[in-house]
């Protein structure tokens, strides 16, 4: 069986430009989801009771670190039975299926775009640029069911399934 000689150049001729392209690619696709995204809503209630749960929840955790004086005085903010805050404060939680809101639905799709688009864009560019490279080795065999994948376009009779190390090509 022949053994199979890899280029030395692949890295500068193939590898490199795809490392470069997607880096650019990735620097495009952040600022055009930048420019997609709308400006969230922001509910003062919300972010008021967010700090609030916050706060509460880093005095049950800590409050051991404090005077026993100041814990028990802040713990009477939160929890006193007349003037307590989470005794004041009815609110109902706000719970709303994110699907029924169509701002959500709408950003969830532009998301999808941002990066499913330019990653079709960029696996069709290699596979269009660099079909039948081969560019590495891998150093375990592969399976007849998954070495057609790799070595799809490249067809070399010295390239069997049952071998010790594989080259991998992109078509």
């Amino acid at each position: 069986m022949a053994e199979l000689l890899l280029d030395t150049n692949i890295r500068f001729w193939v590898v490199l430009p795809i490392v470069f392209i997607t880096f650019f690619v990735g620097i495009i696709r952040h600022y055009v989801s930048l420019l997609l995204s709308s400006q969230k809503k922001v509910d003062l209630q919300k972010v008021s009771d967010g700090q609030v749960l916050m706060r509460s929840k880093l005095l049950r955790e800590n409050g051991k670190y404090l005077p026993k004086r100041s814990f028990q005085m802040r713990k009477h903010y939160f929890n006193d039975e007349e003037t307590g805050f989470f005794k004041t404060q009815n609110r109902e939680p706000a719970m709303q299926n994110p699907m029924a809101d169509p701002s959500m639905l709408t950003e969830m799709m532009k998301g999808n775009l941002t990066n499913i688009l330019p990653m079709i864009v960029i696996g069709g560019w290699i596979n269009w640029t660099f079909s039948g490279f081969v560019i590495t080795k891998v150093p375990f065999p592969l399976t007849l069911r998954f070495k057609p994948m790799l070595q799809r376009g490249v067809e070399l009779a010295s390239l069997d399934a049952s071998g010790s190390a594989q080259p991998v090509g992109i078509s």
